[in-house]
């Protein structure tokens, strides 16, 4: 109930629309109520007629009914329309200030909220509930709220018109809610089910597809068809399941309404032909009772509706209720002039109770360049989230120029600087926008200079389309190679003051390798760098290379030093090298 009382707020706050959209319903209501003493006047009038022949057939009361029935036609065509067009417009409104609330938390949300989460189920807990949204909004103001306020007006007149027309009503429509608000949390448990297996679906699509690479490589399509098969089938199951009750419940709810009209009926043409009441009342009050149930059953069936999209509603409220891990500290100033030292001092830092890095202190002088090598999971690229600030150390420091980063806002942090990563995040557009994502407002001349310092502007010119060639999802139409010098020409085009490369080489071939290293030493030159890597080739030219072993530092020198000492990153640099590496 909470939840839905948040959707109705958000509506609300539009409150332009919500006026006029209420204001037609009213109007609309009025209008619907009218029509059965339009047929009240007619059939009396007919009667009256029948009784007194033809020879005195009085045409202007016959006009003026059916004019009046013309114009409230004509009305009723108008109001629907209007409020139709001011509904759809205030609950569109609605669903996308949602979507861009949910959009901006999730950007908001710590990375580590990612790592937990798979895409897939984001994808579609996201945009379900958002599209929900206006499904409760369109369910509860166009088909609820309009017909509700007809039901008290019908029931108000009823009673007026004879007072077991008025009880029927009232003894019948308590009944009918009160099963239908029994099945409802049946109802709910296996609509959950639903959606479970619904999102699971959806991840294996996404999972597959992103990865489909890899699928192809290792011949596993049959499984993950299995596997896709085995989640249709439980969404399948829960469905029926759920739809089997919905059956029994509807059969009950129709038998409630039929007893109602049936005796209604009956008790009305007992005394329109014992002269109690006109041909035109029983016309009068069975077209009340007609619009009073048909609307009556659609409201139930509508909660029904509503209770199934408020699952995935609520579903996006938790999201919106999630707090990042991360925070900037109240008052946090933004990080200017930076010249770029960087400093850890006593980092701990712990990841689901293992402990990553032990008492870590690394100084990495303005303008120097410090490569972190070591054994996969020893904590090395732990110390590049711990830079970004993606997560904080349970205790000591990072600071940057003697200032602690917590003290600093987290946008002003990263805009200091630039990624180059393994993993090259490489967008659906063009490359020139690939390229440009980097700066807010940048020219062509400066992305063009970024491309040619990363090594990638004669490729980008010799394709048919140039930079206006699209790279496809996550760069599907490009080479490692050729995204990750794009990721290079990005980061050139920042132009930050401190560099961060994570395995920024790992999976490249060894043309594309020297490329690569050509470009990132270009790109490294005069700024403060932390360079993650297997290959040590990649980092042999470092000021200082730190060697991690098992969250702490085991040795720290230049290459020549390391290789000197036999210890570690000798016998690293002994299995690579073979002998050839100089």
């Amino acid at each position: 109930m909470k939840e839905f009382w948040r959707v109705l707020s958000l509506a609300w706050a539009i409150r332009g629309l919500a006026f006029w959209y209420f204001f037609l319903v009213l109007v609309g209501v009025a209008i619907n109520a009218g029509f059965p003493i339009i047929y009240k006047f007619l059939f009396d009038f007919l009667e009256k007629q029948l009784r007194e022949g033809a020879a005195v057939f009085s045409w202007r009361s016959f006009y003026i009914i059916f004019a009046v029935y013309i114009l409230l036609s004509i009305l009723k065509i108008i109001v629907d329309q209007l409020s139709n067009y001011y509904g759809d417009k205030w609950w569109l409104k609605s669903r996308n200030k949602l979507a861009l609330r949910v959009f901006k938390h999730l950007e908001s949300l710590s990375i580590s909220f990612f790592e937990k989460e798979p895409t897939g189920k984001i994808i579609e807990r996201t945009s379900q509930g958002i599209s929900d949204v206006q499904m409760v909004l369109s369910n509860v103001m166009v088909h609820i709220v309009p017909q509700f306020i007809f039901i008290l007006v019908a029931m108000y007149i009823l009673f007026q018109v004879n007072t077991y027309f008025g009880l029927i009503i009232v003894i019948g429509v308590p009944i009918f809610v009160f099963i239908s608000l029994r099945y409802a949390k049946k109802l709910n448990r296996y609509q959950d089910k639903v959606r479970d297996a619904s999102e699971r679906k959806t991840s294996i699509y996404v999972e597959t597809i992103s990865n489909i690479k890899t699928v192809k490589s290792f011949t596993t399509e049959k499984r993950q068809l299995a596997l896709l098969r085995k989640f249709l089938e439980r969404h399948m199951f829960w469905l029926l399941l759920r739809t089997r009750k919905m059956v029994i419940l509807n059969m009950i709810r129709r038998t409630i309404t039929d007893i109602s009209q049936v005796t209604m009926l009956g008790l009305g043409a007992y005394w329109t032909v014992t002269g109690r009441m006109t041909i035109g009342t029983l016309v009068m009050a069975w077209q009340y009772i007609i619009r009073s149930y048909e609307p009556l059953w659609s409201l139930t069936w509508r909660y029904d509706e509503i209770l199934k999209d408020m699952r995935s509603v609520r579903r996006v409220f938790h999201l919106l209720d999630t707090e990042p891990e991360i925070k900037d500290l109240k008052g946090a100033a933004a990080l200017e002039k930076v010249q770029g030292a960087i400093e850890f001092k006593n980092i701990e830092f712990k990841y689901k109770n293992r402990k990553v890095i032990k008492n870590l202190s690394l100084a990495v002088p303005k303008g120097k360049v410090v490569a972190i090598v070591g054994k996969s999971g020893v904590g090395k690229s732990t110390v590049i989230k711990l830079l970004l600030r993606f997560y904080d150390p349970q205790r000591g420091e990072v600071l940057i120029d003697g200032r602690d980063i917590k003290e600093v806002t987290q946008d002003s942090l990263r805009k200091n600087i630039g990624v180059v990563l393994q993993d090259t995040a490489i967008f659906n557009d063009t490359i020139y926008n690939n390229i440009a994502y980097a700066k807010e407002k940048t020219t062509v001349a400066e992305v063009t200079k970024a491309a040619k310092v990363a090594n990638i502007h004669n490729f980008i010119k010799a394709l048919p389309k140039g930079y206006e060639t699209i790279a496809g999802e996550r760069g599907i139409k490009l080479s490692g190679g050729e995204q990750q010098r794009i990721n290079i020409a990005r980061a050139v085009l920042k132009n930050p003051p401190i560099l961060v490369l994570d395995e920024a080489t790992s999976h490249l071939d060894s043309e594309n390798e020297q490329l690569i290293q050509d470009a990132l030493w270009k790109l490294i030159e005069g700024k403060t760098s932390i360079i993650i890597a297997h290959r040590l080739s990649t980092i042999m030219r470092a000021d200082l290379i730190v060697v991690f072993d098992k969250g702490k530092i085991s040795e720290m020198g230049t290459h020549d030093e390391l290789v000197n000492k036999k210890g570690i990153y000798n016998k690293l640099f002994e299995i690579q090298s073979g002998g050839y590496l100089k």
